[in-house]
């Protein structure tokens, strides 16, 4: 393994790591507010949804989803460079 892919499977690593706690923080906010909401501990497919898609709205979760889009696609775009770079080298 040369320095150039070590240093990009750690940046990817530490993408990933950014991107699995968004993505964690993301659906425990979901899971919190269908509980709230509903009283029950396990949520229901209709309200993961209903709090799905006022995540996807909401103002107040502005910030969080600007964040978890922009590391998905960070992500995507480091994983797709690796699939050309040891397509071509």
């Amino acid at each position: 393994m040369t320095t150039g892919q070590t240093i990009r499977l750690v940046l990817q690593a530490l993408v990933f790591i950014a991107w699995a706690f968004m993505m964690y923080r993301m659906l425990f906010t979901i899971h919190a507010r269908d509980a709230d909401q509903t009283g029950g501990p396990f949520p229901s497919t209709g309200g993961f949804m209903a709090q799905l898609k006022f995540w996807l709205s909401s103002e107040e979760d502005r910030n969080d989803r600007k964040t978890l889009f922009f590391l998905t696609f960070v992500l995507v775009t480091m994983i797709a460079i690796d699939v050309l770079a040891a397509r071509g080298g």
